[in-house]
Order: C-alpha cells, then sequence, then structure tokens
C-alpha cells in the first residue's frame, strides 16, 4: 500500500533519517510491490473504511480498537460483504496504519475476537465465478466468424482457458511472451511475465498445446490474429514488446492493449450471444479448464503445473463439487 491512500494530514508526521529524494524512492519502490489491482483493492476498502467512520463522526486515523471491531461488526457490512472481503477490508486497515506509523488497532484481543465470531456467524458462502467447461466453450466458439474482433477474440477465449490463467495476466502478454516458432506442431511456450502468485515477476513459462481441430486451436488463433495485425498495421504490431491483444472497435479499428475489465467483458458478452444461460465473469477461463481437467482424470499436479497453484487445498476450492460422483473412491469396488 502506497503512503498516498492515507491523507497525510490524518496523522502526526514522523521525521525520516533519509534524504527526501531517498525517502521518495524507497516509497516508489514500495508501492511498487504491490500490483495495480491490489493498489486499487487497498484504495477502495481504505475508502469505505473512512466514509462508514466520517458518517458517524468516528476517526478512521489513528483509529481505536473499538471503531475497527464496530466495522467489522455493522449489519450494513456483514449482510452486505463477504467474510473473506471484510478480512481483506482489515487487512487494509492494518497497512494504513503502519505505514502511518502509529498504534495498529487491528492487532487487538478486541478486534481478533471480533473476526472470529464473523467467521463462525457468517455462514455466507463467497460469490464466486462459474466454470466455462469445454462444451460451453465450444459453444461459444461456433458463434464468432472471421472479422478482426472474432480473431482477437478467439485468441482471449482459447489462450485464457487453455492456460487457466487470469484476466490480468491474459492482457498483460505480449507478442514477445510467445516462443517465435509458431509453426512448432506440438505447440508454443507462453510465459507470463507477472502473476498474483509471482509478484516479483520472476516469470512462469507454460505449455500451450497445439488442438487437431483448428477451430479449437489456440496456436491456429494466435497465427490467425498475428496474420491479421500485420496486414493492418505492419510487423511493428506484433514486435516483442506489443501487447498480444488490443481493443477493435465496432468497425473492425485497432486501438490500445486490452485490459483485464475488458477480457472480463468479452467473456461475457461472447457467452451471452452464444445463448449460454450461465452469466459467465473473468474468472471463469481458469475455473473452467481446471474444473475439466478434473473431469478428465487429469493429475492434479499436471494441473497445477498449468495453473500455478501452490497448494492442493486451494486447487480442490476450484474444482469445487465437479467430479465427485464420477471419482468418488468406492466407484466400481463393488
Amino acid at each position: 500500500m502506497s503512503t498516498h491512500l492515507v491523507p497525510q494530514s490524518s496523522y502526526p508526521a514522523h521525521p525520516s533519517a533519509l534524504p527526501n529524494d531517498l525517502a521518495e524512492a524507497v516509497a516508489r519502490l514500495q508501492a511498487a510491490s504491490k500490483s495495480p489491482s491490489t493498489q486499487r483493492a487497498y484504495a477502495g476498502d481504505w475508502k469505505a473504511f473512512t466514509t462508514w467512520c466520517e458518517l458517524r463522526n468516528l476517526v478512521p486515523m489513528p483509529a481505536s480498537a473499538e471503531t475497527v471491531a464496530a466495522y467489522m461488526a455493522a449489519p450494513e457490512n456483514v449482510e452486505g460483504l463477504t467474510v473473506a472481503t471484510l478480512r481483506r477490508h482489515l487487512s487494509t486497515i492494518s497497512k494504513a496504519h503502519q505505514v502511518a506509523k502509529v498504534p495498529n488497532p487491528c492487532k487487538s484481543s478486541a478486534v481478533g475476537d471480533t473476526v472470529a465470531g464473523l467467521r463462525k456467524t457468517n455462514t455466507k458462502p463467497q460469490k464466486e465465478a462459474p466454470g466455462l467447461l469445454a462444451e460451453a466453450l465450444r459453444t461459444t466458439l461456433d458463434t464468432l466468424g472471421n472479422d478482426m474482433a472474432s480473431l482477437r477474440d478467439k485468441v482471449v477465449l482459447l489462450v485464457g482457458w487453455n492456460l487457466a490463467l487470469r484476466r490480468s495476466e491474459l492482457a498483460a502478454l505480449t507478442w514477445g511472451d510467445i516462443s517465435a516458432d509458431l509453426a512448432d506442431t506440438q505447440g508454443v511456450l507462453v510465459t507470463v511475465r507477472r502473476s498474483k502468485t509471482d509478484q516479483q515477476g520472476t516469470g512462469q513459462v507454460l505449455g500451450l498445446a497445439s488442438h487437431s481441430n483448428p477451430a479449437r486451436c489456440p496456436v491456429v488463433a494466435i497465427e490467425n490474429w498475428k496474420a491479421a495485425l500485420e496486414a493492418a498495421e505492419g510487423t511493428e504490431a506484433v514486435a516483442d514488446t506489443a501487447p498480444l491483444l488490443r481493443q477493435v472497435n465496432q468497425h473492425g479499428q485497432l486501438g490500445g492493449q486490452l485490459s483485464g475489465q475488458a477480457v472480463a467483458f468479452i467473456i461475457g458478452r461472447k457467452t451471452s450471444q452464444a445463448g449460454l444461460p450461465t452469466r459467465y465473469q473473468g474468472h471463469s477461463l481458469r475455473k473452467g479448464l481446471i474444473q475439466e481437467a478434473k473431469l478428465a482424470g487429469v493429475s492434479d499436479s499436471a494441473v497445477m503445473a498449468t495453473s500455478r497453484h501452490t497448494s492442493v487445498t486451494m486447487l480442490r476450492r476450484y474444482q469445487g463439487q465437479v467430479g465427485l460422483v464420477t471419482t468418488a473412491a468406492s466407484k466400481g469396488l463393488l
């Protein structure tokens, strides 16, 4: 969390041993340690807390333990937010106090006991994106044409699904992240430069396998999209630093790089236009691949090599109830 999320006038000034330019450099690097989406979440959470306090004439910085506990227990928050979201708000409040170098009310037993009680009494399930399974994906692909937007959308759906990418990871891909030999019949390598589980930007290389059916092949989709970009704007459009996914307006004209939100919008719009009744979201591609792999009997280790989950527990959460009957331990034993 960067210091700009907390009003400087809201807490006592603390002299720094560093010259201003060095202190600012440290602050910039600390801010860069968090992804833009995390920064936005912090800012939204902090605004929600400060607004709640202002409406009740309570001090948000430094906040008392009683104020934070009341925020966590407030009926409008308990009924309107999931426990996971409230805990994220608590983390934001805690981080804000750390940045301000004032006593942290979130470490008090009063807050801890309130959160523990919240977990036990609030059983409302967290809303999760539905998984886009293979049949639904095929139905959606069958509705796409060969216009510029459709060529782009095929890449969104096929690359995102086959690599179990998060929408932010998919939007951030550049042409340099894809191995040069697109003629390899086995597939290509795709490098995910930064992800939720790789905040340091070490990079993770994934294998994108070809499909025998060209209409369902992610490599063919990439080739067709690349050819269309080169025809429209020349080789600079597919240079290593150029974004893989671009905006396309209703007239087929190209714009800038797609955002993660735009990726989610495309997924929702295209599946809806295909007549699918479920409201699919940005995370539906990632979850769908994981669930489909479970149904096909793919080992957890193989799935995790693609999904990059670091624990089987989280993988199980993505799999949900898919395949529990068909893979039951008792099946075929009697």
